[in-house]
């Protein structure tokens, strides 16, 4: 990653940039992603647990209208913790990573002492696993909200801008059945509405209700956790190079009908015959999506490599161009780490 900037750095005082309209054919495909944690690859059955202490309804809530002092507010969050939960669960059976998903919604949790996390003990695991007939549990062990709807004055507008703004921190652990160890996890999460109004407090009525808005961001907060427990399929945009040139036309045909190795062909031919490193370029960045496409990252790694040497090669160049097939570079180097850790998530060898 170093080098790869280096080369950025150095290339800039050797070539000059230009900016040009290229013509650029638009795709997307789905990428598998890992989760930042890794399960172990026998865990098949998993119980989700409700661990936490209710935030006291005092703490956490303010409302600060234009030109006011702050209030404080209160606001009942017993409920967070289930509504965080059942989206938690729902979400991860949608995903069909684990052969079942059990939740107890209910608190095991019996403290009051809100301010700290408390995490289950190595017994309680192992009663809750054998009575369930599951391999791990995953514990919410403590969700904190801070939300504050603010009110202030825009003078080039002469309006007031109104919103509402939720911050959760949420923390969780990860055990498994005759293991003492446990993986501790904490989570920030943000929602945030807003509204605006050429009267005073008009704009505040146009925001969710609050206790609305809370259960909002608790749901929000269990499905963006599911992502961070299980891989996950992400889009990303990939741009084919088509300017009007006869391989690139005869290649987007086979594009259009999804015959990758015929359009492979074609743009390898245009590669070996030209003289051009500009036409060379375009033609190898083509090639690597098409291998990226396929399934084979390897290819795609050396192709777009391909590319960007031979942009190094050009006195004069495209800076969108440019930048677009180093940061494909970039990409495709993080994306051979990640299949990396997919294969150990997903217990393959």
């Amino acid at each position: 990653m170093k080098t790869l900037k280096l080369k950025i750095i150095i290339l800039a005082f050797g070539t000059v940039f230009l900016s040009s309209c290229t013509k650029l054919l638009y795709t997307s495909l789905d990428v598998l992603r890992p989760a930042k944690v890794a399960f172990n690859s026998d865990v098949n059955n998993v119980l989700i647990i409700n661990n936490t202490v209710s935030q006291p309804a005092d703490i956490g809530h303010t409302t600060l209208f234009a030109f006011e002092e702050q209030k404080k507010e209160k606001f009942n969050t017993d409920s967070l913790s289930i509504f965080c939960l059942g989206a938690l669960k729902e979400d991860i059976e949608s995903k069909n990573f684990f052969a079942s998903v059990q939740l107890s919604p209910n608190s095991i949790n019996i403290s009051t002492d809100f301010g700290s996390s408390n995490y289950i003990s190595d017994e309680t695991v192992q009663a809750l696993c054998n009575s369930t007939q599951t391999d791990a549990i995953i514990s919410l062990d403590k969700i904190k909200v801070k939300d504050e709807i603010t009110e202030v004055f825009n003078p080039l507008t002469n309006s007031y801008v109104s919103t509402l703004e939720l911050n959760f921190e949420s923390y969780w652990s990860i055990h498994y059945l005759n293991k003492e160890e446990f993986y501790a996890l904490q989570f920030k999460d943000t929602v945030y509405w807003e509204a605006e109004s050429n009267f005073r407090k008009k704009g505040i009525k146009e925001l969710p209700k609050r206790e609305n808005a809370l259960v909002d961001g608790a749901l929000y907060v269990g499905q963006n956790t599911v992502n961070r427990l299980v891989p996950y399929w992400d889009k990303v945009d990939r741009y084919f190079f088509n300017p009007n040139k006869k391989y690139f036309k005869q290649a987007m045909d086979s594009v259009y009908v999804k015959n990758w190795n015929s359009a492979i062909s074609i743009w390898q031919t245009a590669m070996n015959q030209s003289k051009s490193n500009w036409t060379k370029a375009q033609a190898a960045n083509n090639i690597a999506i098409a291998y990226e496409i396929t399934g084979n990252v390897d290819k795609a790694m050396e192709y777009a490599s391909q590319a960007f040497y031979n942009l190094q090669e050009l006195s004069f160049a495209d800076y969108n161009s440019f930048v677009r097939i180093a940061d494909y570079v970039t990409e495709l180097i993080q994306r051979r780490k990640e299949m990396i850790t997919l294969k150990n998530q997903l217990g393959e060898k």
